[in-house]
């Protein structure tokens, strides 16, 4: 009794740490713990991969420090991570709880902190409590930190466009980085118990890598946390924006009645690297300094009926894929296409597929309304070419097979046809 308690107050602590940072919708505590659950179910997979892995590898490398690290990177880091992230994506990624930036981090650590009560568990009966404050310190909320990285993956997946793999692709890249942090801990651990540098220096490194991902995962969380479409209502389309000197809202394009600043008008991009709203014309992010400019992209052809948006030169860019029968639109994650747009609401509209093949667009009682064609409508069938309208966000509506742009980089998305375009 005494063990499993002291394995499950330590993650218990943290994961209350973690939940508390979603601050305008807090996950509910029944789905923050049935995930918890799950990640400490994750551990006998893992367990029986790990053990696969490390027979394999030991029997071909032998047993000395370089074939201990090898393991630790090709084995242990990137299995622990996928049991975390099956934990995640099996339930809470699927739950309509999951509808905000900030709670990919949140569930992460819940599984990740479910995963380190199990490993408690058997640690502490067999070392003892003597490694209860390690554990406590380091490991617990290590296991939370290095799964974050999957987890702010899978909420920027939820935003993207569900082009095939792109979404698959984004997660890929948060578990790989998860995976080598995680093994990269163990490995600096492993120094340390083999006496190749004093434990001193050792603690040192760990202490300072743990730092540096507690300040990486900490300052994209309060960012996450700002932009939460749960942080405030829906923007009115009435030319509001705050002033950039006092931050009272005002007309756009006219002095502010507060301190008489200029309220600079916005065309609703945001920067890709630090999430500002940019001001109408600019090229480079007047916050950090990136380019605005569209990144380099693949022509495609996709099959299906779609949503493009019309780029500054022309180019049409993919939006959104419609292929299911229902598919809801907000600025909420739990919406199958999640616009990013202040003056969206959480649930604005969604599209149901016609008995002709086609699609009908229907308004769910949005702040700003749904337009088709410059028209404000309830509901509308739509035809190719139709211009679709969710408050300020526009899409064009393409009923068959079209050429457009894609420009997440890479190889195209299996749901797009490589072809090139004539």
């Amino acid at each position: 009794m005494e063990t499993l308690a002291l394995s499950l107050i330590p993650c218990w602590l943290w994961l209350l740490w973690f939940w508390f940072q979603d601050w305008y919708d807090r996950e509910p505590l029944r789905t923050v713990l049935v995930t918890f659950a799950l990640g400490a179910l994750a551990t006998l997979p893992a367990m029986l991969f790990n053990a696969v892995g490390v027979f394999v590898l030991s029997g071909v490398l032998g047993a000395n420090v370089m074939s201990e690290w090898l393991i630790l990177f090709l084995v242990v880091g990137p299995v622990e991570e996928a049991m975390k992230l099956w934990a995640v994506v099996r339930y809470a990624y699927r739950r309509p709880e999951f509808d905000e930036p900030v709670d990919g981090v949140v569930y992460s650590a819940a599984a990740a902190l479910g995963f380190a009560a199990a490993e408690n568990v058997l640690y502490l009966s067999r070392f003892g409590s003597e490694i209860f404050i390690v554990r406590g310190i380091l490991s617990n909320p290590g296991h939370a930190l290095f799964a974050a990285f999957w987890g702010l993956a899978l909420s920027r997946a939820k935003a993207l466009p569900n082009v095939g793999s792109l979404r698959a692709r984004t997660i890929a890249r948060g578990w790989m980085w998860a995976a080598l942090v995680h093994a990269l801990f163990d490995a600096l651990l492993s120094a340390g118990h083999h006496r190749l540098l004093p434990n001193a220096i050792v603690m040192g490194i760990v202490a300072l890598l743990m730092l540096a991902i507690f300040a990486y995962v900490e300052v994209r969380t309060v960012r996450h946390v700002a932009r939460s479409p749960h942080r405030q209502g829906t923007m009115v389309l009435a030319g509001l924006a705050p002033c950039p000197s006092c931050g009272r809202v005002g007309t756009v394009g006219r002095a502010c009645a507060e301190c008489g600043a200029q309220i600079p008008d916005t065309d609703g991009r945001r920067c890709p690297a630090c999430g500002t709203r940019q001001r109408a014309g600019v090229t480079i992010c007047l916050e950090c300094g990136a380019s605005l400019s569209p990144p380099p992209s693949t022509p495609v052809r996709v099959r299906e009926p779609h949503l493009v948006r019309r780029l500054p030169d022309g180019r049409e860019e993919i939006a959104f894929v419609l292929d299911r029968p229902v598919i809801t639109v907000g600025k909420t994650l739990d919406n199958h296409f999640v616009i990013d747009d202040p003056t969206v609401s959480k649930h604005h509209a969604k599209f149901v597929r016609h008995p002709s093949g086609g699609f009908v667009v229907v308004d769910l009682g949005s702040t700003n309304g749904t337009y088709v064609n410059g028209q404000r409508v309830r509901e509308n069938l739509l035809r190719n070419g139709f211009e679709i309208r969710f408050g300020r966000a526009r899409f064009i509506y393409r009923a068959w097979e079209s050429s457009v742009s894609f420009t997440e980089g890479g190889s195209p998305p299996s749901r797009l046809d490589p072809r090139p375009t004539l």
